[in-house]
């Protein structure tokens, strides 16, 4: 019976020889020049800063952060004599209506200017909030009472209409009086600081507008 042949270990010593060189000389060029370029991939701990740049691109891509909605109800009236007086020829319409505002901030505004970076904090000039969106909700607005005159035969939807436009306003102006745009900036500042602290950094600090 034929035994197998043990493979030598020459081939295996040679190359074990060739890496301790390699590494030999690696080493020594690092000391020498204060790295070691063929084991920095390997060895080195270096981690990429984030840069204000990227802070800004990252803010900019939540594009409208719409962080608060006003919901309100009002009564409008409107009114329209006509041209022979209110008893023959006009119209009264009384609508009640319920609307949402919402109230945020564009963060497309954000430009590179508006965010200072400092190590390990970052400082951040928000814009203005602003209203977003403003409407009324169908299910829950109608024309509460309608009186014409004697003579006129057809209602004037156009007078709803106005009616309409009036309460939107109306229910915009309410939630700007009762601070909507206070309580916007806040809820943002907070959903940015999360947001940026996701990123690393430790403190995030907002300029006064």
């Amino acid at each position: 019976m034929r035994k197998g042949k043990r493979k030598g270990g020459f081939g295996t010593t040679l190359v074990l020889a060739f890496v301790i060189v390699v590494l030999s000389m690696a080493l020594g060029m690092g000391l020498a020049g204060g790295s070691v370029p063929l084991l920095g991939p390997l060895f080195d701990g270096r981690t990429e800063t984030t840069t204000g740049p990227v802070v800004v691109e990252g803010i900019q891509d939540l594009d409208q952060l719409a962080t608060i909605r006003w919901t309100e109800s009002v009564p409008v009236t409107k009114e329209d004599p006509g041209r022979l007086g209110e008893f023959l020829t006009g119209e009264k319409v009384i609508l009640l209506a319920t609307g949402e505002v919402e109230a945020g901030v564009d963060l497309a505004k954000l430009g590179s200017g508006d965010v200072m970076v400092d190590g390990e904090k970052v400082t951040i000039q928000l814009p203005e909030p602003e209203i977003l969106s403003s409407s009324l909700d169908e299910e829950k607005t109608a024309v509460y009472d309608r009186d014409r005159g004697l003579l006129r035969l057809r209602p004037d939807d156009a007078l709803v209409g106005e009616a309409r436009r009036d309460a939107e306003e109306e229910i915009t102006a309410t939630a700007r009086e009762n601070g909507i745009l206070n309580y916007a900036r806040e809820n943002a500042e907070e959903s940015i600081r999360a947001f940026v602290g996701s990123l690393g950094f430790e403190e995030v600090e907002f300029a006064e507008p």
